[in-house]
C-alpha cells in the first residue's frame, strides 16, 4: 500500500512540474499581462496546493517504502541516489518557493524584475522536470550495485 502511494504521488509530482513548466513557458512568451497576471496566478497555486504537498509526501512515502523493503535506505546504490537526488529536489523546491511568490507579485505590478523571474523558472522547472525524470529512471531500472553499508546477506 505504500510503495503504490509513493509511486502514485511520484509519478504525480513529476506530471505536476510538467503542467508547471508549460505555464512558465506561457507566461515567459506571451506579450499579454493580463495573461502573466494569470499565469504567476496559477503557478503559485500549482505550487503551493499541488506540488509542494506531493513533493512532501513522495519524499515521505519514498523513504518509508525504502526502510520497510528488501532495498533498504542505504543498501544499494540506486536508492541512496535516489535519496540524495529527492532530498536535493525537496530542498532546492522549497527555496525557490520565493522565485514563484515574486513572480506572481510582479506579474501583479509589485516592483520586481520580471524578465529575470519569468526565465528563471522556466530554467527551474525544466530542470526539475529532468531530474524527478532520473530519479523515476533509477526507479525503473534499478541499476546492480550493493553499496559498503550493505548487508549483503539482506540484500538478495
Amino acid at each position: 500500500m505504500i510503495r503504490a502511494l509513493h509511486v502514485v504521488t511520484s509519478i504525480s509530482w513529476a506530471a505536476a512540474v510538467a503542467v508547471f513548466l508549460v505555464i512558465a513557458i506561457l507566461g515567459w512568451s506571451a506579450p499579454d499581462t493580463r495573461v502573466h497576471a494569470g499565469a504567476y496566478a496559477a503557478l503559485a497555486t500549482t505550487l503551493w496546493v499541488v506540488i509542494v504537498p506531493l513533493t512532501i509526501l513522495s519524499f515521505l512515502t519514498g523513504v518509508l517504502t525504502s526502510v520497510l523493503s528488501r532495498w533498504g535506505l542505504t543498501r544499494h546504490w540506486w536508492v541512496l541516489f535516489k535519496l540524495v537526488l529527492t532530498t536535493g529536489a525537496t530542498a532546492l523546491l522549497l527555496v525557490h518557493t520565493r522565485v514563484v511568490d515574486a513572480a506572481a507579485d510582479a506579474a501583479l505590478g509589485m516592483g520586481h524584475d520580471m524578465e529575470a523571474l519569468q526565465l528563471q523558472l522556466v530554467i527551474d522547472s525544466a530542470a526539475a522536470f529532468g531530474v524527478l525524470a532520473l530519479i523515476a529512471g533509477l526507479g525503473y531500472i534499478k541499476p546492480r550495485g550493493i553499496t559498503p553499508w550493505s548487508d549483503s546477506s539482506r540484500a538478495n
